[in-house]
């Protein structure tokens, strides 16, 4: 299962490289600040339509890769299981973090929206929540 942690931790340090490695900062001339250009190229009004747009164009298409790629994995591990009940186990496993892995992953924008729509509940937040 250590190889899993693993992977899985790689893969989120390559996602969070792309994240930094892709904003670009370019100086506007002496005594201006530095201007953050947008990877994502869309003018966004709240922080939760730009963390759904990471979501919808970075996460979801490179976890989907991701999670077809463990599913066919835990089917590896139940064909060469042949009857081993250990293995069998571990293929077991693999497949049950898979699926939890692929529910977070679908379930990841309803998470998000929620946590949001809870924020605003309590009061307003500029940047967060759509105006009053």
């Amino acid at each position: 299962m250590s190889f899993l942690i693993k992977l899985a931790l790689v893969t989120l340090f390559m996602c969070s490289s792309f994240l930094i490695s892709s904003v670009s900062v370019s100086a506007q001339g002496e005594g201006n600040p530095p201007k953050l250009d947008n990877p994502l190229k869309e003018n966004f009004t709240s922080l939760t339509a730009f963390i759904n747009a990471i979501l919808e164009k970075i996460v979801l298409p490179i976890g989907a890769v991701i999670a077809v790629f463990f599913i066919i994995f835990s089917g590896f591990l139940f064909v060469t299981a042949q009857g081993n009940e250990e293995k069998l186990a571990k293929a077991k496993t693999a497949f049950l973090w898979t699926a939890i892995g692929v529910l977070i992953l679908l379930g990841s924008m309803v998470i998000s929206n929620g946590i949001a729509e809870t924020i605003c509940q309590i009061g307003y937040v500029p940047g967060l929540c759509p105006k009053p």
